[in-house]
């Protein structure tokens, strides 16, 4: 991507969004971790709090993006970064259907 692009901050939008869309998955995966828990299970729901604040990791893009548009951070590729785990994803999804 660095030798592609003219402009340096394209790959480095696409790094802060990659990053933030890292945080993210891991917000859901604890958020996940703790579905189907009850009140009792203490030791299962720790780390809860991540994965409610998941959505903070995709509002910290959107502010930090507009508060360095001038400075050269890019609204797409930040967002294409960003949701780069939701590949990861389909791909283990589709490895768990053909692998029947």
């Amino acid at each position: 991507l660095w030798l592609i692009c003219s402009n340096p901050f394209t790959p480095i939008s696409y790094l802060f969004g990659a990053l933030l869309g890292t945080a993210y998955s891991y917000g859901l995966g604890k958020y996940v971790e703790t579905l189907g828990g009850s009140a009792d299970d203490v030791e299962e729901v720790q780390g809860a709090g991540v994965g409610q604040a998941r959505f903070a990791f995709l509002i910290l893009l959107f502010v930090f993006v507009g508060k360095f548009r001038d400075q050269g951070l890019q609204e797409i590729p930040s967002i294409m970064g960003f949701f780069t785990y939701q590949l990861a994803s389909l791909s283990q999804g589709l490895k768990e259907i053909y692998d029947d």
